[in-house]
C-alpha cells in the first residue's frame, strides 16, 4: 500500500512539473494593454535666409532621425518669404500667435503651445548642445504624458493628380474630449539649405471638427488632394488632432503618412 501511494505521489510530481498544478498570482499589469504611445509634432517656423533657422534645422532634422517618426515628427513652415502659404501665415499669425510681438524666428512649437522656443536658445545661444538638451526635455516631457488619441492610416491612394488619405482616430482615454479637430499638413523636399521639408499646404478647408469624442468612440476621416503626385514629388505628410480652442491650442497625436 505504501509502494502504491508513493508511485502515485511520484507520477503526480512528474505531471506538474510538465503541466504545473500550482496557482499562480498575475504580475500587476499582466493582460493590460500597453498604454498607448504619443507622438510630438514640432512645428519650426522660419523664414530662408534666417542665420538661426539654418543652425536650428539640421539639429531638428537629427533629433528626428534619433526619436524616429513613432515619437517626434517635424514639419517647417515658412512664416514668410520664399515657400509661404496664406494658410501657414494665418496658422503662425492669426491662429497661434495674434500678437505680433510673438512672431520672431526660428520659431519652435512642441505639441502646439504646449512648449515653445523662440530663437535659438534660450539658454545659451552660441552652445548647441545646450540647445540639444534643451529641446530633448521639452519632447520627452510631452512624450511622458502618454497618448489620449490613436490614429490610424487606413490607406493612401495616389495618382499623378489627386491623393486620398483615409483613416480613423480613437479616444484611449477614460475622459470625454471636447472641442477637437482632425487636420493635416503636406510637405516636400526642397532644394534649399535651411528649408529641408516644407509645408505647402495645410488642411484646413476639410478639417474635421469634432464636439465631443466618448471613451473607446472612433471617428473616420478622409483627405482629398489635388495639383501634385505624390509618388514622384518627394511629398510627405502628417494628420493630427488638436484641440484648437484650449488654452495652448494643444495638439493631442500626430502620425507620419508616407
Amino acid at each position: 500500500m505504501k509502494k502504491l501511494l508513493l508511485i502515485l505521489i511520484v507520477i503526480g510530481l512528474i505531471v506538474c512539473l510538465f503541466i504545473g498544478c500550482f496557482n499562480t498570482t498575475p504580475t500587476e499589469g499582466e493582460g493590460e494593454p500597453e498604454p498607448a504611445k504619443r507622438v510630438v509634432m514640432v512645428e519650426l517656423y522660419m523664414a530662408i535666409g534666417c542665420s538661426h533657422c539654418e543652425d536650428v534645422e539640421p539639429i531638428l532634422e537629427q533629433l528626428v532621425e534619433e526619436y524616429g517618426y513613432d515619437q517626434m515628427l517635424l514639419v517647417e513652415e515658412a512664416s514668410g518669404g520664399d515657400y509661404s502659404s496664406s494658410e501657414i501665415f494665418e496658422r503662425y499669425k492669426e491662429f497661434y500667435f495674434p500678437d505680433s510681438t510673438d512672431w520672431g524666428i526660428p520659431n519652435i512649437l512642441f505639441d502646439g503651445l504646449n512648449d515653445r522656443i523662440q530663437g535659438y536658445s534660450s539658454s545659451n545661444p552660441d552652445n548647441p548642445e545646450a540647445f540639444i538638451t534643451e529641446v530633448k526635455s521639452i519632447i520627452d516631457a510631452e512624450l511622458a504624458k502618454g497618448a489620449k488619441i490613436v490614429i490610424s492610416i487606413d490607406s493612401r491612394n495616389s495618382d499623378t493628380n489627386t491623393t486620398t488619405i483615409t483613416g480613423t482616430i480613437e479616444n484611449v482615454s477614460t475622459s470625454t474630449l471636447n472641442n477637437l479637430e482632425i487636420n493635416g499638413m503636406v510637405f516636400k523636399e526642397r532644394a534649399t539649405v535651411n528649408l529641408k521639408y516644407s509645408v505647402f499646404d495645410i488642411f484646413e478647408e476639410q478639417k474635421v471638427p469634432m464636439n465631443s469624442l466618448a471613451p473607446g468612440a472612433t471617428v473616420d476621416f478622409s483627405f482629398t488632394l489635388e495639383g501634385f503626385y505624390w509618388e514622384t514629388d518627394n511629398v510627405h505628410g502628417v494628420i493630427f488632432v488638436q484641440a484648437p480652442n484650449s488654452s495652448t491650442k494643444e495638439i493631442l497625436q500626430a502620425t507620419y503618412v508616407e
